[in-house]
């Protein structure tokens, strides 16, 4: 296991200590990284793997996310090192988070009403 992939197991481990963790994926092929892959198919059956159509910003809680992280990083200059990054991103608090996911039935029903189009989400 890679670095990037012994990151992630140990993240995952962290925030889903009873192997709970359910993972959505837009599976555009620029997407993943080849170790991200590997984490997932070394790991399939202790996690949750769901694809999900590519570019589906509506029910897809980590584009509002990337939102969040510019905001937060905005205000640095000079540009970031990979640590401050990171920093930033596990700033984000957890509520942000769930607040994300709470909105998905709305966001579901939304795009049922729109018949798969755009949404004002």
């Amino acid at each position: 296991m890679d670095i990037l992939g012994s990151q992630l197991h140990r993240m995952v481990q962290v925030l889903f200590p009873n192997n709970d963790a359910v993972f959505q994926d837009d599976d555009l092929p620029i997407h993943p990284a080849r170790s991200v892959q590997s984490w997932f198919e070394e790991n399939e059956d202790a996690h949750q793997h769901l694809l999900w159509l590519a570019q589906s910003p509506t029910l897809n809680i980590i584009e509002p996310l990337w939102s969040v992280l510019e905001s937060r990083l905005r205000s640095r200059f000079p540009p970031l090192s990979l640590r401050q990054l990171e920093e930033a991103w596990y700033s984000i608090p957890l509520e942000s988070i769930q607040n994300l996911h709470e909105f998905i039935p709305r966001r579901i029903q939304a795009v049922l009403q729109a018949n798969g189009g755009p949404t004002p989400y």
